[in-house]
């Protein structure tokens, strides 16, 4: 009798050191996380250029101005926590050259540098260059960045509540992705991506789309 008392003892004691040990890994995990400053999709960049996750932010301390929504290796790709309003792609038809017009690349940067440049005046990347941030570079996003952008929009969304950004619309959203389905595609149609599903459509240049800036990172 008193062998099976010391046994339920002994086997309780170990039970309890387990719950205690798995309490602390918890505790540490939350702590890791709270300050995981590594470029993850759903991190926020502040202004000082530094990463800190949704759980380390500080509003009263810091000053955020994006999200990642895309990360590989040492590059991520964030998105700004302000809109822009709605712009046209270009004040009238014409191919931009130098302009990438596949759906999936991320190309967003060169794209805009593309459209600075061109003799067709480029509102919605106007308006991206125009935008005042602590951080510089900022492009407007290509077809394939945005797609990228609605594959993770319930945790940037999240993040985005956390530090105060505005919200998305549900609708469509301007890239800087021409249609190069064909030639006369390509002088005519931007692609626009559809929040939250990522649906792409070729629309005419001249229509206003929403514009919402993307920055690259490393």
């Amino acid at each position: 009798m008193n062998k099976t008392i010391d046994f339920i003892k002994r086997k309780t004691v170990m039970l309890c050191m387990a719950v205690a040990v798995m309490g602390g890994l918890a505790s540490c995990e939350e702590h890791t996380d709270e300050y995981d400053g590594s470029l993850k999709v759903g991190n926020i960049l502040l202004a000082d250029n530094s990463i800190v996750s949704p759980q380390g932010y500080d509003s009263k301390n810091q000053t955020a101005v994006g999200v990642i929504f895309y990360a590989s290796h040492d590059t991520a790709l964030v998105v700004s926590m302000h809109e822009l309003g709605s712009y046209a792609y270009a004040d009238s038809l014409g191919t931009v050259g130098s302009v990438n017009s596949d759906s999936r690349t991320l190309c967003g940067a060169e794209n805009t540098a593309a459209l600075l440049v061109s003799e067709i005046p480029t509102p919605a990347a106007e308006a991206v260059a125009d935008f005042r941030s602590p951080m510089a570079s900022w492009a407007l996003p290509s077809a394939g960045e945005l797609r990228a952008l609605a594959a993770m929009l319930p945790v940037v969304s999240h993040s985005m509540e956390i530090i105060g950004g505005e919200p998305f619309a549900d609708g469509q959203y301007i890239s800087s992705t021409q249609d190069g389905s064909t030639s006369e595609s390509e002088q005519m149609y931007y692609l626009s991506v559809a929040m939250p599903s990522g649906f792409v459509t070729s629309t005419i240049k001249t229509t206003p789309g929403r514009v919402r800036p993307v920055l690259r990172l490393r």
